[in-house]
């Protein structure tokens, strides 16, 4: 004849030394209210933290699974731990309409230093050469560069994203032998009047004025 082994089941576990059991239908955990233990029955009603009165208990039986603080009822919590109960919300009867509260005064600023914010720095506007070789230049006035495809508009100086502005200038007569028609060309930052122009010889661009920027290297990036 083989010997059945008979195992006796398992304690149900226990939450600061106290039972706990779980509430049929309900996902949350219970703690018994002080010096309640298993009984035999699998369901019963017992006094509880949350409903210390047994005839309003629930029914409930013995836990065995794992227990932590999420999972029990957080009123079973607040009355082991001696918290008080959250103040219930106030209902206000529908048709009725209540004033808002008054705003809160604004603070007295008396006696308090108060930082000023500096207006943005601006600079003088760039001066083109009036004139060059001992003649003058007539200028147009400054318009916004075009953007070209794959060319960064950005200010090589202050790295102002831009586009800056550029003007065309000439000089001489196109019908004047003693005094050739001659093309230039300008372009500026408007944020830090960062300036160079040029004269067009060909298709190739020659440099005869640079106005430097007295902004602070990179400081529109």
């Amino acid at each position: 004849m083989t010997a059945l082994a008979v195992e006796a089941p398992a304690a149900p576990p226990e939450w600061d030394g106290r039972l706990v059991v779980r509430a049929a239908g309900r996902p949350v955990l219970h703690i018994g209210a002080e010096g309640i233990t298993a009984p035999a029955g699998p369901m019963f009603t017992v006094a509880l933290e949350c409903a210390p009165d047994p005839e309003h208990a629930p029914g409930v039986r013995p836990w065995d699974g794992p227990v932590t603080a999420s999972s029990i009822c957080p009123a079973c919590l607040r009355s082991l731990r001696g918290e008080p109960e959250p103040e219930a919300p106030r209902l206000v009867p529908a048709g009725i309409t209540e004033a808002l509260p008054e705003p809160a005064p604004a603070p007295d600023d008396r006696g308090r230093h108060l930082r000023a914010v500096p207006d943005p720095v601006t600079y003088a506007e760039a001066p083109l050469p009036a004139e060059h070789g001992g003649r003058p230049i007539t200028w147009s006035r400054w318009t916004t560069a075009p953007v070209i495809t794959h060319h960064d508009p950005s200010c090589e100086w202050c790295g102002d994203r831009g586009p800056g502005e550029m003007a065309g200038g000439r000089q001489g007569n196109s019908m004047s032998r003693t005094d050739p028609l001659r093309r230039y060309i300008a372009y500026r930052c408007t944020a830090c009047q960062e300036m160079t122009a040029y004269e067009q010889v060909g298709s190739d661009l020659k440099t005869i004025a640079h106005h430097k920027s007295r902004a602070p290297k990179d400081c529109n990036r």
